[in-house]
């Protein structure tokens, strides 16, 4: 046998008793903390993360439901005129009115919670099925029916609608130049002369046509081959909704299905929540084509202004939950939007932080329609 292995290095057992004896209090705090420190910052990560996910989804959840919002009511808006500016109707109390296509009132009224201070506006529009378009067939005659033609197309074709009129539409006939308003009551196909007659009940159609002035009228009689459309009168507004539970207050934009001679509301959708704000502003063409100054003077319910040629619609949405920051609640910096502070306001006071991010959307709409007497 060898020398060194009967006596082995005598240093080798130290050393093993030193790796046997594991890791000191001091090593071991220290790793300790360490290992906190460490997940503690992933924590604060993960956290972070949530926090601005939840914010960005509150975000674009008030940016698209606003931007659908817009996208509806300017599409009804930039369609309104296509019947001409000004209908005849026949109130409840029988006599011959006349009425615009399209209300706007300028918002007078402030919402009731001290955070939603805007003060709306309203609009009535006239939304037309133009894919159903009929034309009538027979004079107009105290007595009898409204006959109009049915859609040649064979039923089985795409965006053909059998029926013509759906529930809750009227009847609106226009030479676009003259036109009146009349209440569905009935609606049957008349197969032995190919048409589609509808019930409009007792009306004085000779009362609805134009009247003439020393043997003249500056409008034409409406008369067979005249356009008759299915329509329904919608309003836009803003609905103020108290706070209820952990729910807080809020604003919705709502389109109201009304009575064609009364306005009173028959059925209500709401198009979006969290709205603090609903404005339209109006303006007149230069003659290039180009918007001359808008302002808050839009059509009313008899009068419109023949020049009319825009109109600029703005929606303001909130998020439907408060933001959150790593110092707490969001607080608005710097100058605030007019939205944000409220419009036409009698106090320049700025309003509470209430911890809710604003999207402010708008869109301008060509009035071609309305502004013009035919198409």
């Amino acid at each position: 046998m060898r020398r060194h292995q009967c006596h082995p290095d005598p240093l080798a057992l130290a050393r093993r008793r030193r790796s046997e004896r594991g890791l000191s209090l001091v090593e071991l705090m220290l790793s300790a903390s360490l290992g906190v420190l460490l997940l503690g910052a992933a924590v604060a990560v993960l956290l972070a993360a949530g926090r601005m996910r939840r914010n960005q989804q509150l975000l674009s959840d008030a940016n698209d439901e606003a931007r659908a919002a817009l996208r509806v009511v300017s599409n009804t808006v930039g369609a309104t005129g296509v019947g001409g500016k000004l209908y005849r109707y026949v109130s409840t109390g029988g006599d011959v009115r006349q009425r615009s296509a399209l209300i706007f009132t300028n918002g007078t009224t402030a919402l009731n919670a001290p955070t939603l201070p805007q003060k709306p506006d309203s609009l009535i529009v006239m939304r037309y099925g133009a894919d159903r378009r009929s034309e009538l067939v027979a004079e107009l005659n105290s007595g009898f029916p409204v006959r109009i033609t049915p859609d040649p197309r064979q039923a089985s074709t795409k965006g053909v609608e059998p029926q013509i009129f759906r529930p809750g539409e009227h009847v609106f006939i226009t030479n676009f130049q003259t036109s009146m308003l009349l209440r569905l009551v009935r609606r049957e196909l008349n197969t032995a002369a190919h048409t589609v007659d509808l019930d409009v009940g007792t009306v004085n159609f000779t009362a609805l046509q134009p009247q003439t002035s020393g043997g003249m009228s500056t409008e034409p009689k409406v008369n067979p081959g005249a356009s008759v459309f299915p329509v329904q009168l919608l309003r836009y507004r803003v609905v103020y909704v108290p706070a209820k539970g952990s729910q807080p207050e809020r604003g919705d934009l709502v389109a109201e299905t009304l009575d064609p001679i009364t306005l009173a509301p028959l059925t209500t959708v709401v198009l979006a929540s969290n709205v603090e704000d609903f404005q339209v502003q109006w303006a007149n063409s230069n003659g290039d084509g180009v918007a001359q100054g808008y302002s808050d003077i839009g059509p009313t319910e008899t009068n419109i202004d023949q020049d009319l040629a825009y109109a600029r619609i703005s929606i303001s949405a909130r998020t439907s939950g408060t933001l959150i920051t790593n110092s707490g609640d969001f607080v608005a910096k710097g100058e605030m939007t007019p939205f944000e502070q409220g419009l036409d306001l009698d106090t320049s006071d700025r309003p509470p932080a209430s911890g809710y991010r604003r999207r402010v959307l708008s869109t301008v709409v060509l009035l071609k329609n309305l502004a013009a007497l035919r198409l």
